[in-house]
């Protein structure tokens, strides 16, 4: 089943799964891991451009973050992908 059919929490699900696979790949460079790396550590630290207790837009720039970061991981292709 292609991708793109799946229900849209499947597929954050998939494309998750697909990051951490591509971080955690040897053949991966150094430097998309440590992009990841970072950007995981800015996503769960308490500090941040905009803090949380702004409502909405306080949570807004992690959830960006976490969308871009995945869906560029996911342009990297790692061993055992079809």
């Amino acid at each position: 089943m292609a991708i793109k059919q799946l229900n849209p929490f499947t597929r954050a699900v998939l494309m998750a799964k697909h990051a951490w696979a591509v971080f955690r790949a040897k053949e991966t460079p150094r430097y998309v891991k440590l992009i990841l790396g970072l950007g995981l550590v800015y996503i769960v630290s308490p500090w941040d451009i905009i803090p949380e207790w702004l409502p909405v837009i306080g949570v807004m720039d992690d959830l960006t973050l976490a969308a871009l970061l995945i869906a560029w991981a996911n342009s990297f292709r790692v061993e055992g992908d079809e």
